[in-house]
């Protein structure tokens, strides 16, 4: 009685398909709660200092053109000549 040789069938793409989800979602994992994706390690104190620091660099920057802004101011009239006081005589 002869018998055929078994097959493994044709499993091995979603083997790979699988294993290539597991690394996704590991390499996903690591970059979202690892806090590599970020890029900087401040704390919010020093976040908020450097918000601060830009926003009063904007300040300067708007009053500065606001003063380029401004009119020359006209001089004022000069006042009348003023007569000397009679005195009764």
């Amino acid at each position: 009685m002869a018998t055929e040789p078994r097959s493994s069938g044709n499993n091995g793409f979603l083997y790979f398909a699988i294993g290539a989800l597991i690394v996704a979602v590991g390499v996903l994992g690591w970059m979202f709660y690892d806090g590599a994706w970020r890029g900087s390690n401040d704390t919010a104190i020093e976040r908020s200092a450097d918000a601060i620091g830009d926003a009063a660099d904007d300040v300067s920057d708007s009053v500065r053109d606001a003063a380029r802004n401004v009119p020359a101011p006209t001089p004022a009239p000069q006042p009348a000549p003023t007569t000397p006081p009679v005195t009764p005589g």
